[in-house]
């Protein structure tokens, strides 16, 4: 697959001909008026919610609508159901294809995942056709959402179900008719609007994500849409997702301060059904830290991280402000000892706060078995002076010394460097 054209990188997946192009139409897009106007809109609503709540934090507040705005470009942008592309999508702000491309995160995105979109439509058929682009692959789910504004999670086709050639190729089959004995397959009920794939990797210098390429078998029954109805496509995106992205960021700054909710499964809040997490609403002064345990619960994928007050990741790719399953270092137990603090505590899983007094935490366990998890996943937090910090570590916990951190940190800005890598 190296050799097709429209894979422009033979290690990153994501740089595509559609990519390049989709990019460049959702830039086009912001400067339309149409967007303009819900960008004004959306920057006074936001602001009027979020100045009290997000004070020492407002200087983050333009690029939060940045990115919210330019998320909602690229979604219309690869909007088009009878035209479908892959796009990925919820990445940081980067140089890509010669030109800065805006970042498009939210929500609590996940630095461990490849966010990759398809948009379908009820009535049409389609396959997207993949190979590996690692020896180690990593898991990944495709989810048939619905209501781009408000997700929707109605049906979830996990890897782990999925039957694979002998070179790892597979062929994913959407479409409105039952799967009828075709295992890779996912039925488009009324409501569904786009498939939504993460790739999940957890070694960032070993894994990618797969080669994707979508066709829709079915003739489009009209033209492409006009950059008009695009624009107006997602200005109404815009305007309409404030709400669910209210919420979003709401379900950990409304939580009590450094109290971490029981995990549970996110798939009745649009999140993936197979995936279960917890939320936190961590509020650290500058002599605290927060020492969080947690089990593994036999899931193949975790991560723990941390978050604005806006929901959007912190600069991962330069601080340990995420770990995930590759990344982190078990107790001598077992267990997975975490420490969220504004200085290095010397410990190997150091959630970085990046000097934020408030974060948002969350942990995930996802790619379980099939038989589920082998227990209940658990976490327990609490919040010590740093000064007592070694004290209030549990036996067995991994140390690191200045020279591990940079090695460390070095591994994580390479591993992010190969996600833009264009040839």
């Amino acid at each position: 697959m190296n050799s097709d054209p429209f894979f422009l990188s033979a290690v990153n997946p994501v740089a595509t001909v559609d990519q390049r192009e989709l990019e460049g139409t959702a830039i086009g897009l912001l400067a339309r008026p149409e967007m303009q106007r819900a960008r004004a809109i959306a920057t006074v609503l936001w602001r009027n919610v979020m100045t009290y709540p997000a004070a020492d934090q407002m200087d983050r507040f333009a690029n939060a609508i940045d990115e919210y705005v330019f998320y909602y470009a690229l979604r219309a942008a690869n909007g088009d159901a009878c035209y479908p592309k892959v796009l990925r999508i919820m990445a940081p702000q980067a140089h890509s294809f010669g030109r800065d491309v805006p970042g498009s995160r939210w929500g609590g995105d996940s630095p461990d995942f490849i966010y990759r979109v398809v948009p379908v439509e009820h009535g049409g058929r389609y396959e997207i056709h993949g190979r590996p682009g690692c020896a180690e692959v990593p898991s990944v789910t495709y989810s048939l959402g619905g209501n781009v504004a408000a997700p929707q999670t109605l049906a979830v086709l996990d890897s782990l179900d999925m039957n694979f050639g002998p070179d790892g190729s597979f062929t994913v089959t959407l479409d409105s008719e039952p799967a009828g004995g075709r295992s890779n397959h996912l039925q488009i009920k009324p409501g569904a609007d786009h498939l939504l794939i993460r790739d999940a990797l957890g070694d960032w210098l070993n894994q990618a994500p797969y080669f994707l390429r979508v066709q829709r078998l079915d003739a489009p029954t009209r033209a492409p849409l006009s950059e008009e109805a695009l624009a107006q496509q997602a200005a109404r995106s815009v305007m309409d997702a404030m709400y669910y992205t209210y919420y979003c960021t709401q379900s950990g700054n409304g939580q009590p301060p450094n109290a971490l909710r029981v995990p549970v499964s996110s798939g009745a809040f649009g999140g993936m059904a197979t995936q279960w997490g917890t939320k936190g609403n961590i509020v650290l002064e500058d002599d605290e830290a927060m020492v969080v345990v947690a089990n593994a619960a036999g899931a193949l994928f975790r991560n723990s991280m941390l978050c604005d007050q806006f929901s959007m990741s912190l600069n991962y790719w330069s601080r340990t402000g995420s770990l995930n399953m590759t990344q982190m270092a078990a107790d001598d137990d077992g267990r997975f000892t975490y420490v969220i603090a504004h200085e290095d505590p010397g410990v190997h899983n150091w959630l970085d706060t990046g000097g934020l007094r408030r974060t948002i935490y969350g942990h995930r366990w996802q790619a379980f078995a099939r038989s589920g998890p082998t227990e209940t996943p658990t976490i327990a937090a609490r919040v010590v002076k740093f000064k007592d910090l070694a004290a209030a570590l549990p036996p067995g916990v991994r140390p690191i010394d200045a020279g591990g951190r940079r090695e460390q940190i070095a591994a994580r800005q390479a591993g992010f460097k190969r996600r833009f890598i264009e040839s």
